[in-house]
């Protein structure tokens, strides 16, 4: 292994991995017991039993018939799954762009796939306590109430082929699906190559799902057709199903709110906490995982110009939903700024702006900083908390903007007003034990996945390090990036 440094980078810029020697060390690694992991691991497990915990005193104590008592888990259902959904489109788009330092990045961002399948389960219980369409109360004639709320479905009851919940619930499927798809096929020459070199129930599984890859040229040939297929197709499938989640469960919750700004506002939040939380886990591995001699300095100093982009994006976004409001005026809008902005969750509102705009922006702005590990993953982190922040805001806002265990009717009125503007609402013990536990189950099953498949992309590294060398030109050392399509 080796590491360079041209005397205007710094050291570490560019990393020379043995293409002979990766698959043996990646392997290493991932097998042999660690004790930090082993640690992380048993937190995770003990955050996942409090989630266990208080859903089920939340259960027994507000039923789930009462969508009010779950604004926090929503929320945190939300962070995680903006955070998992958009992790395996980094590495698609990258792969599309044909970006080199993109490498080690790949398989770290496609094990989120296997969250995804825990994201199908923790969303049932918001299916169930999601109100229906249709005003029950409803009375032909009646004034101030609609017979049913304002959602992005046709009709009283949905589309003609099933209710919102129906499609709600077949998009994060469908997500999930494709996702262990392209984790699966991304696998399948690594466990192949690596499948003679492990023992017990690692080779069983590695030889099945390896199949009958042999790595002949027509198969290299398919493989390469196949991620760029489903890469496609998740990006169209991740689009559309944060969409339904963001208009279903929190615009159509706010009677009167319309907004189609919201939706690209939370893929794109989406999309910055998902690179933000990748190169957390980047500096995590090239810090106190041993692999600095595959993540090199340059990675996370290209990574870091996105992040960067993301984050005025989202600001450009942001202002975006709140200049249309402020000089439409209307009641409803008026009173949708004061409810989520500047009065009943303004403090979370500028902390949300703090930590995904200013932090990561003034982190970020200096070209020095980002050329370094830390820098993009502190801007990375600070992203993380906007994110959360962020979920908070909308989804505790959205499920608390109404009383509807006092006031059912008003869910299908005409629009928020003044005078029903709700208080901001504080979490409770339960609603602290889902939110940790919801987080702590996806970091228990994402640790689970990182310590059974590997967490480098051997073939993709190795494909690498056989395209790069360090070369002079006159007085200066460059790195040779060699082209083959």
């Amino acid at each position: 292994m080796a590491e360079h440094s041209n005397g205007r980078s710094p050291a570490g810029m560019w990393v020379f991995p043995q293409a002979d020697q990766i698959t043996a060390q990646v392997m290493e690694r991932t097998t042999r017991r660690c004790k930090p992991h082993t640690i992380a691991l048993v937190v995770a497990a003990l955050l996942a039993a409090l989630g266990v915990v208080g859903f089920l005193l939340r259960v027994a104590a507000d039923g789930l018939d009462n969508y009010n008592a779950w604004g926090y888990y929503m929320a945190a259902f939300s962070f995680v799954f903006m955070v998992t959904s958009g992790a395996p489109l980094a590495t698609a788009a990258f792969r599309f762009t044909k970006s080199h330092w993109r490498r080690p990045l790949s398989r770290v961002a496609e094990l989120f796939a296997v969250v995804g399948v825990l994201n199908v389960l923790l969303f049932i219980p918001m299916i169930i306590v999601l109100p229906s369409i249709e005003n029950p109360a409803f009375v032909p004639g009646m004034e101030g109430e609609m017979a049913a709320r304002r959602s992005i479905w046709l009709g009283s009851s949905g589309l003609t082929g099933g209710p919102p919940e129906l499609w709600d619930i077949l998009g994060l499927v469908a997500l999930a699906v494709t996702s262990m798809a392209i984790l699966w096929l991304s696998l399948m020459p690594d466990l192949a190559q690596s499948r003679d070199s492990v023992s017990g129930f690692r080779r069983s599984i590695y030889g099945f799902l390896a199949g009958s890859w042999h790595g002949t040229k027509r198969q290299w040939i398919q493989h390469k057709a196949g991620m760029m297929l489903l890469g496609g197709f998740y990006f169209m499938m991740v689009v559309f199903v944060h969409f339904l989640i963001v208009s279903d469960f929190a615009m159509s919750l706010i009677p009167g709110w319309k907004d189609s700004i919201l939706p690209p506002l939370y893929t794109i939040i989406a999309f910055q906490n998902a690179l933000g939380l990748l190169l957390v886990i980047l500096f995590i591995l090239r810090k106190w995982g041993g692999y600095q001699e595959y993540i090199g300095i340059s990675l996370f100093w290209s990574a870091s110009k996105i992040l960067l982009g993301l984050t005025l994006l989202w600001t450009y976004h942001l202002f975006a939903f709140f200049i249309t409001f402020w000089y439409g005026r209307l009641e409803v809008e008026e009173s949708i700024l004061r409810y989520l902005m500047f009065e009943s969750y303004a403090p979370v509102f500028w902390a949300n702006v703090i930590f995904s705009f200013f932090v990561p922006f003034f982190i970020l702005l200096w070209n020095p900083v980002r050329k370094t590990a830390w820098g993009p993953a502190l801007a990375g982190l600070s992203a993380l908390v906007g994110g959360f922040l962020f979920s908070i805001r909308i989804f505790v806002g959205s499920f608390n903007a109404v009383d509807f265990k006092e006031f059912p009717g008003e869910l299908y009125s005409l629009g928020l007003t003044r005078a029903r503007i709700q208080d901001a609402v504080i979490p409770d013990l339960w609603d602290i034990f889902m939110v940790v536990g919801i987080i702590g189950a996806a970091a228990l099953v994402y640790l689970a996945a990182a310590k059974l498949f590997p967490i480098m992309s051997i073939w993709e590294v190795k494909e690498g390090a056989m395209y790069q060398r360090m070369g002079k030109l006159f007085r200066g050392e460059y790195m040779i990036l060699a082209k083959p399509e």
